[in-house]
């Protein structure tokens, strides 16, 4: 008998693995629990963003895990508790039974910590779970979500899976390939005055991070922030001094270019913060959330100093005017919102633009707008005619960037294919896919 039972255990165990922290249960903990219960808020004096934090009692002084026992540990009660006032999480839905299961399996195999010191925080070592290898051929092309063009506009820096690859302006050819980033990338900004690369990304609803990479330290990204949630933007100051980033934990962060230290966090939006730009003298940012408002802030104090609340929809992208004294602003299904700067009042009437819009940039000649009709169209603001439509991309244009000299500007597809432009010419300069294919 005791052999049988030995066998069996034996073949339980094959089947179901111990549940792991590290693998398992902290990207659960950090997708669903740590927004109330992290570092920003600790609703109920409870936090569990690192192992440690995890089995200290909040304010209800009831043990959160009580090793081998689910049904006397605080956390796993909580989530299985059918008042759904008094359910974790709160105000949204229960966890999937699966995920419960997981929690509950892992307590009564002993609440084990296999992701080393019991200090680390959860994001951290998500963070060791999603950083993967970029692939080594791409079976298709992929989408071009981020663009910036280097300070002498010879290259172009463009988004990959777990990468950025840098191509020849002039020749469509692949220079280098950059690894060890997040899976997306979601926004590249190139230093003014040098090779210094800055890079957001990360995994939906599991870890975002703001990356520089410096060729000087042989192209290995520096990550400067581990986030519960994906980083959408980033900017260089006009000077190359300070460096600014929105992710979707609602937070725009700044840091020292030079020592890549964070200087200040404020949390201006109430939603995720998608895109985030410096006005021409650096001394303002401006940031658009999809909590439906555009913010301009304050750089050397993180105040708000003004709010455009005219969009009703989610806010996509915005942009100063070259002079600051405007800004343009574009939310989902929306037409070009015109407001001054400070008083957030609206400038001139919105003015509508065919194809669904979603990027904006200032070009030589006027406004450059990409559209989810795969159409780049160079629009005059004074009176809100066309100059030019230009076709080159079968789908729609998820990303727009402007080299140095603003009658070269480069946009990005869903199609995987990036177009140089000169407008000076009225069409594409170069077009390529820009995806390592094999």
């Amino acid at each position: 008998m005791a052999i049988w039972l030995c066998a069996v255990t034996t073949a339980l165990s094959a089947d179901f693995p111990a549940v792991s922290f590290k693998k398992d249960i902290a990207p659960l903990l950090q997708r669903r629990c740590v927004a109330c219960h992290g570092e920003d808020s600790s609703k109920g004096g409870y936090r569990l963003d690192s192992f440690a934090r995890l089995g200290k009692a909040g304010e209800s002084d009831l043990a959160p895990i009580v090793a081998h026992k689910s049904g006397e540990s605080e956390l796993y009660r909580l989530l299985v508790e059918p008042d759904a006032n008094d359910r974790m999480p709160q105000k949204a839905e229960a966890l999937p039974k699966e995920e419960i299961a997981l929690v509950e399996r892992w307590i009564k195999e002993g609440a084990v910590n296999d992701g080393g010191p019991a200090n680390r925080p959860l994001a951290e070592l998500v963070r060791e779970t999603l950083l993967l290898p970029a692939p080594a051929k791409y079976a298709r092309a992929i989408p071009v979500t981020a663009l910036a063009f280097s300070p002498d506009g010879a290259q172009l820096a463009v988004s990959g899976y777990f990468e950025v690859t840098i191509w020849d302006v002039d020749t469509g050819a692949l220079v280098r390939r950059i690894g060890g980033l997040p899976e997306r990338i979601t926004s590249i900004a190139w230093h003014p005055k040098t090779k210094l690369l800055a890079v957001t990304g990360g995994t939906p609803a599991q870890w975002g991070t703001v990356a520089l990479i410096d060729p000087a330290s042989d192209y290995r990204p520096r990550l400067l922030c581990d986030l519960p949630e994906m980083a959408f933007s980033v900017a260089f100051s006009p000077d190359g001094s300070r460096l600014a980033a929105g992710g979707g934990d609602r937070t725009i962060r700044f840091f020292d270019t030079g020592m890549g230290k964070q200087l200040r966090v404020v949390r201006p939006h109430a939603e995720w913060v998608q895109s985030v730009a410096f006005s021409p003298d650096g001394s303002h940012l401006l940031s658009a959330s999809r909590d439906r408002t555009v913010r301009i802030t304050e750089v050397s104090t993180g105040q708000v100093e003004t709010t455009y609340a005219g969009h009703e929809t989610a806010a996509l992208t915005a942009i100063f005017s070259r002079d600051g004294k405007t800004a343009l602003s574009l939310a989902q299904n929306s037409p070009v919102h015109v407001w001054d700067t400070g008083s957030g009042n609206t400038k001139q009437k919105s003015f509508e633009v065919p194809g669904r819009p979603e990027r904006l940039a200032w070009v030589s000649g006027g406004l450059a707008i990409g559209s989810a009709d795969g159409l780049v169209r160079i629009i005059q603001t004074t009176d809100q005619q066309t100059l030019f439509t230009l076709y080159g991309h079968s789908d729609a244009v998820t990303s727009i960037a402007v080299s140095r000299a603003p009658d070269v500007f480069a946009t990005g597809s869903y199609d995987g294919t990036v177009c140089v432009w000169n407008v000076g010419c009225g069409t594409w300069a170069r077009r390529f896919v820009a995806s390592p294919l094999y």
